[in-house]
């Protein structure tokens, strides 16, 4: 994969016309692409008018899946349950199953579930020249974005508490023996199945944050000529600059349609390239061949 590229925005700015001008002009270009949305609104079936709830090829290279992010919360939970059995087996934990269950309406599991589908999808996605996704709405989005940072701040803290939980144990065991920690009940941290457990979460964390703001994550954020979605852009920029993370383009799209001075969103985004989209107007929907004017506009540069 040479690129992933995330589109980024308030709902109803255009970011799934945006993602999808830049995944049918790669494609025409003839890279292979991979283009995916992890948006509960699932507009890429109307896109490309056919559904795509599994993985199929739309147009020349161009692949379009969208995601059925409640499917990867069932699959999270069912795994989440499978690793506390292995973990706890030496305890009787009544109810277990409907514990872990009742996960799915925690707060933040919504997160969880995007990010464990996005793991999932990318991983599978390595052999494409490039991959496309279409994101949710702005707060859904952020929190996925800074949840594997989150994360790994939150294993480190739990490694150093689970390392002094072995370290008490050591202590029981020289002056009682290990045959008083009960059978399975790990003291050296190299046979310690929670310490394997935080090590494997965050290697999954750690690639997620790494590919997220590395160099080869593309964001463009998308907005149009009106004041909420402008807020909501700067909102945007603001909060991946507190992560770490730059915009590499800014699409105002449907150019024309609203009255807000170009010239006084320039100023918004200053430091961040701009590009004029503009809005085809009088079409139910869009050809393959306005994706491609659309890519038109700004493509190529972004590429560079």
């Amino acid at each position: 994969m040479k690129r992933l590229f995330l589109f980024l925005g308030k709902g109803g700015v255009g970011k799934t016309t945006s993602s999808a001008a830049l995944s049918y002009y790669l494609a025409d270009k003839g890279y292979s692409v991979f283009w995916f949305s992890v948006d509960p609104a699932h507009n890429i079936s109307d896109v490309v008018g056919c559904d795509v709830s599994k993985a199929k090829q739309v147009y020349k290279r161009l692949f379009a899946y969208e995601v059925d992010v409640g499917r990867y919360l069932q699959l999270y939970i069912e795994d989440a349950i499978s690793r506390m059995k292995r973990l706890y087996k030496h305890l009787s934990v009544v109810g277990l199953d409907k514990i872990v269950e009742s996960m799915r309406y925690s707060p933040g599991m919504e997160e969880v579930a995007v990010l464990y589908s996005m793991h999932h999808v990318l991983k599978d996605a390595q052999d494409y020249d490039y991959v496309v996704v279409d994101t949710p709405p702005t707060g859904l989005t952020l929190r996925i974005l800074a949840l594997p940072k989150l994360n790994i701040e939150w294993i480190g803290v739990l490694r150093q508490w689970r390392l002094k939980i072995l370290e008490r144990r050591r202590m029981v065991a020289s002056i009682k023996g290990e045959e008083a920690l009960g059978e399975g009940v790990a003291v050296a941290p190299e046979e310690d199945k929670v310490l394997q457990e935080l090590a494997a979460h965050y290697k999954l964390m750690k690639g997620m944050w790494d590919l997220f703001s590395g160099d080869e994550s593309v964001k463009i954020l998308v907005v149009n000529q009106d004041k909420l979605s402008i807020q909501e852009g700067l909102r945007i920029k603001e909060t991946l600059k507190d992560l770490g993370m730059n915009l590499r383009a800014v699409l105002i799209n449907k150019f024309g349609l609203f009255q807000k001075e170009i010239s006084e969103i320039r100023e918004y985004f200053r430091g961040v390239p701009t590009y004029e989209v503009p809005f085809i107007k009088e079409k139910e929907s869009l050809a393959i061949e306005d994706y491609l004017t659309i890519g038109r506009f700004w493509v190529e540069e972004v590429l560079k």
